[in-house]
Order: structure tokens, then C-alpha cells, then sequence
């Protein structure tokens, strides 16, 4: 009976204050319930959240405290070491054995995981805790960070093949079972949040990147464009401590171009054998669009829509200009550059040009710009039947901003082509 008594009389202690300050004087931090937070959801961490073995007041923070000191990689992907004291400490009003403290993530890296084996420096994430009174207490913290958005590539092709959409994570990253969308968007100009489902998503082999495949026929307004904004749909991404997606959290904006559906000839299919004394090597056509389907396989052309409703959109989106606000032509500029090889690396022929939008020739309508070769060396010979190279380069620029350059897609640097004489 007596042994009973004193073990009731324990938990009666155990389940005291009175045992609380007897044990806890300081009080420790637990080691299980302490977390690295991101709580506005742009992939920095700017929290720790301490949970102590008792219960803290404010008075107990400001007086007891001396500093918390931690390490995190910084925007130079170096780890630093950094210091946070009292006035960035504050009781968690929800939770009396929990300290919030708020941290400066200006300093940091877009990273929500903890020493990541995919990370390429040392462990980071080292918490300690310094007292008043000189006790130390290492802090063992865990992940409490969602995956974000780090960054987003887009290649929009206007309907004429499926757009991508390139998604780097702040973290290997894994959707959600039952997710219709894993990605939310915002038209630029736009409050409306909507959906963004995609036909397939490709995941990288660390699955820290995505890409995102879209129908080709989805209606323009709820098709994605460079400059809108970009965030994860809550609860479809997890990380591997099961961190979901948070609620409203921040919007990224989406890089890249228009590709300006730069067409190139493949095979030229040519009769003439003999070169009139004034035809030039290259020429620059402007064509309508009747002339630049009519064009036929006699000659090698790269071509561009210069004007044309998408193409002026395209430069309105790129400079952030209302919808249908007049373009100022004389801004506009596009270069044109091409160098011809032969498939042994022979150098034929080339040339470059520059032309202004308001230039006369566009007649102030949608016209096909094209650079025309005239199947001649810079010695003004025929070339032969055979396989060459075509090495092309162009870019739209508007008031000095490059709005376009296609040697951002590795597709467009290099050209095989034929030319096959009957």
C-alpha cells in the first residue's frame, strides 16, 4: 500500500507546476517540436519556431535570453553564420511553451530543406540556444518548409504547338495524389487567380525541376505568357517530411520569350544554273501572306511575321503596355544574321541586316520579314547539290529592350538544310 501511495504522490508531482520549475530551471527546449518556417511561401525560410519543456512568458524571453544563434545559406550559396537576440523573440500567443523569432530573409538563399544531400555545401540549419546565465542549449530543429517556386521558363509557341513550362523547386518536390492542378496563375494586369492544369508533367531525376506540358489549344485567357504570375496550388506539392503547400502563398513571376515562330527552309529543290551579273547573294523580302505561302521550295529563306496581332501582343506583354495600346514602330527594331557552312564546316556565304519597324516596306501591316539566299558563295558561284549549315541568329528589340533573341533555344542556333539541283 505504502509503495502505491508514493506512486500516486509521483504523478500527482509529475502532473504539477511545483515540477515543472523543479526540473525545468532554466527551461530546456524540447527536441522534437522545434521548426525552420517559411510563413509567407516565397522559399526563404524567415522563422524558427523553439518549443520549450515548459511553459515561457515574454518577461521570461526579454530576461532570460541572452541570443539564438544559427546557421544558412546565404544568397551567395555560402553558409553564414547569424544572430538573432530578445527583440526579435516574441511569445506565440496560440502557445504558451512556444517562441517565435523572426529572422532577416533578405540575407538567404531560396532553400526549404534542412542540409539537403542535393545542396551543394556543408550541413546548415545549426541552432543554438544562449542564456543569461551562460547555459547553452543546442536546439534540434526539423523542416517545417513547404517547396516553392524558385523559378519559371516559359516557351509560349501561340497555339501552334504545345507551350512548356520549365518549374525549378526550392527542394525535391512530389505532387499530391488528387490534384487537377498543381500550379495557379495570374494574367498580367489580372487580380483573377485561376487554374493551370497541363496535359503531362516531366520530373527531373532529383525531382527539384518540372516541366510543365500544355495543351496547344487552350483559348488565350487561360493560357500562360512571360510576365504573368505564378504560385503552387495549395495542398498539391509535398517535400519528403510531408511539408504541403501552404495557402496563399507568394506569386512568381514567369521568364521567357515568345519564340517569333522563326521558320527556316529544309530543303530547296532549284532548276537555274546560270547567275545574272546583278542578282545579289542575299535579299530581304517583305511578303504578304498570300506571297509567303506561294513562295515554293525554289529558294532559302528564314522568316519571321513582323506586325501580325500575336506579334504585337507578344511586345506589349514584354513591356507591361495595356492591351491594345499603339506601338510606337520607330522603338522596334529586328535583326537578321546568317552564316552558311557547308556539312565538311566550309564557310559559303553570309550576312546580317538591321531593320526598323517603321520602315516603309511594312506598310504599317502584318508582313513576313524573310532573308532570302540566293544559293550563291561569296565568290558569286552556284553552290552544288549537298547538305549545308545554316548558323542564324534573330532578335526583337522595343525601345533598346531585347524582347526576343533565338539563340535562347538551342533549336534555332543551328539549321541543316538541302539544296538539291534537277
Amino acid at each position: 500500500m505504502r509503495k502505491v501511495l508514493e506512486i500516486c504522490l509521483a504523478v500527482a508531482l509529475l502532473c504539477s507546476g511545483a515540477f515543472a520549475a523543479f526540473i525545468q530551471n532554466p527551461i530546456p527546449p524540447s527536441s522534437k517540436q522545434n521548426f525552420f518556417r517559411d510563413t509567407d511561401g516565397d522559399g526563404r525560410m524567415d522563422r524558427i519556431v523553439v518549443r520549450f519543456l515548459g511553459a515561457i512568458s515574454q518577461d521570461y524571453i526579454d530576461e532570460k535570453i541572452d541570443s539564438l544563434t544559427y546557421t544558412w545559406v546565404d544568397t551567395t550559396g555560402l553558409i553564414s553564420h547569424f544572430v538573432a537576440f530578445p527583440a526579435d523573440m516574441r511569445l506565440d500567443t496560440t502557445n504558451v511553451r512556444q517562441m517565435l523569432v523572426g529572422v532577416n530573409q533578405k540575407n538567404f538563399e531560396r532553400i526549404t530543406t534542412i542540409s539537403s544531400a542535393f545542396m551543394s555545401v556543408r550541413p546548415y540549419g545549426r541552432v543554438d540556444l544562449y542564456l543569461a546565465d551562460s547555459s547553452v542549449f543546442h536546439v534540434v530543429m526539423r523542416d517545417g518548409m513547404s517547396p516553392a517556386i524558385r523559378e519559371a521558363h516559359l516557351k509560349s509557341y501561340r497555339g501552334n504547338r504545345a507551350d512548356t513550362l520549365q518549374v525549378n523547386f526550392t527542394e525535391w518536390a512530389e505532387a499530391v495524389d488528387g490534384c487537377d492542378a498543381m500550379l495557379e496563375f495570374k494574367k498580367t494586369g489580372d487580380s483573377t487567380v485561376r487554374y493551370l492544369p497541363a496535359s503531362s508533367v516531366e520530373w527531373s531525376q532529383l525531382a527539384t525541376k518540372a516541366l510543365f506540358i500544355f495543351d496547344k489549344d487552350l483559348s488565350l485567357n487561360v493560357r500562360l505568357s512571360p510576365g504573368d504570375s505564378l504560385r503552387l496550388t495549395s495542398g498539391c506539392i509535398k517535400d519528403t517530411s510531408s511539408n504541403t503547400v501552404l495557402k496563399n502563398g507568394r506569386f512568381v513571376e514567369v521568364d521567357g520569350f515568345y519564340p517569333f515562330l522563326l521558320n527556316v527552309t529544309e530543303l530547296v529543290e532549284d532548276e537555274e544554273t546560270s547567275v545574272a551579273d546583278d542578282q545579289p547573294i542575299f535579299e530581304l523580302d517583305f511578303l504578304s501572306e498570300e506571297e509567303e505561302q506561294n513562295d515554293g521550295y525554289h529558294r532559302w529563306r528564314m522568316t519571321m511575321e513582323v506586325l501580325g496581332q500575336s506579334f504585337e501582343d507578344a511586345v506589349r506583354n514584354a513591356e507591361r503596355m495595356e492591351a491594345n495600346a499603339p506601338l510606337d514602330l520607330s522603338k522596334l527594331k529586328i535583326t537578321y544574321s546568317v552564316r552558311i557552312y557547308t556539312n565538311l564546316g566550309a564557310y559559303v556565304a553570309g550576312t546580317s541586316y538591321e531593320i526598323k519597324g517603321s520602315d516603309s516596306r511594312f506598310e504599317h501591316k502584318p508582313t513576313f520579314l524573310s532573308l532570302r539566299w540566293n544559293l550563291m558563295d561569296m565568290h558569286h558561284r552556284r553552290v552544288s547539290t549537298g547538305a549545308y549549315i545554316a548558323n542564324i541568329f534573330a532578335a526583337v528589340e522595343y525601345g533598346g529592350k531585347v524582347i526576343y533573341r533565338s539563340d535562347l533555344q538551342p533549336e534555332n542556333l543551328s539549321r541543316v538544310f538541302g539544296v538539291k539541283r534537277r
